[in-house]
């Protein structure tokens, strides 16, 4: 179900991420009072009723042709949801032109993966062999990095509040997206030596978690040790999970390819 980067579970979760994601980022950079749970709520509906939209037009709109198309019908549906948050959340009219950019933003990148995921998961069923069980390989774990990094954010800052709990939700679903890159297409690109590329992946991972740690700066006062400190240690960890997958995937494709020759 969620192997299938098109599957309609896969596009809930992909709309459902991005939404709230940039929801929830945007709100802690900017220190805006909206309450995370609140944007939350929001950003899921618009969400959903976008790609319900998107899903149930997407041939008739032409996102199965290009990714121009899912760009500028996600754009224009974003713009369209967004006006109803505001009458369902009147918290976020408060700052309407920041949420409205943030949402002609999400609509597009929303759209164009849709296009995305169904054109490259076409190609790789059409190029898998006949009568056998297609394998997506390294995509078919998409989903992966995003739950790695929201694992170690909420393990590491230990939430005791709603609000902070889905901040660190999302904020390491996001950032498990930048660890599975540089862990996926470099690090672990191919099966080598695993010392130097943990080190770095590690090292990486703390720079990137204690900049991530200044979104809760605002809630210094509620955290158990310092968002800075905080966010280092949720970057390590989730580069940690990260990289060891992008091992263990590089490892089996080494295997495979290995058997394959000597077949």
């Amino acid at each position: 179900m969620f192997k299938q980067r098109s599957s309609w579970a896969s596009s809930l979760v992909t709309g459902l991420i991005g939404w709230n994601g940039f929801f929830i980022i945007v709100a802690l950079a900017f220190g805006l009072s909206v309450s995370p749970v609140t944007l939350f709520l929001a950003g899921s509906l618009a969400a959903v009723a976008q790609i319900v939209i998107l899903r149930l037009l997407f041939f008739k709109i032409h996102l199965d042709r290009n990714l121009g198309y899912g760009a500028v019908f996600g754009t224009i549906s974003a713009a369209m949801l967004i006006v109803v948050d505001f009458a369902l959340f009147p918290a976020l009219t408060e700052h309407l032109v920041i949420w409205f950019l943030t949402a002609v933003y999400i609509g597009p990148a929303v759209g164009a993966f849709l296009s995305y995921f169904y054109k490259d998961d076409r190609e790789i069923e059409a190029e898998a062999p006949a009568g056998q069980p297609v394998d997506y390989g390294r995509d078919g774990h998409w989903l992966e990095p995003f739950a790695f990094g929201a694992v170690a954010y909420l393990l590491v800052f230990m939430p005791h509040t709603g609000d902070i709990a889905v901040s660190a939700l999302m904020v390491g679903a996001m950032s498990g997206v930048f660890a599975a890159g540089a862990s996926h297409f470099v690090l672990f690109s191919k099966a080598r030596r695993p010392i130097l590329p943990f080190t770095i992946g590690l090292l990486g991972g703390a720079l990137q978690g204690a900049v991530t740690g200044l979104l809760f700066r605002h809630y210094a006062n509620a955290l158990w040790l310092s968002p800075i400190a905080l966010g280092a240690a949720s970057g390590v960890l989730t580069y940690l999970m990260t990289i060891t997958r992008g091992y263990t995937l590089a490892r089996a494709e080494d295997l495979a390819e290995a058997a394959g020759d000597a077949a």
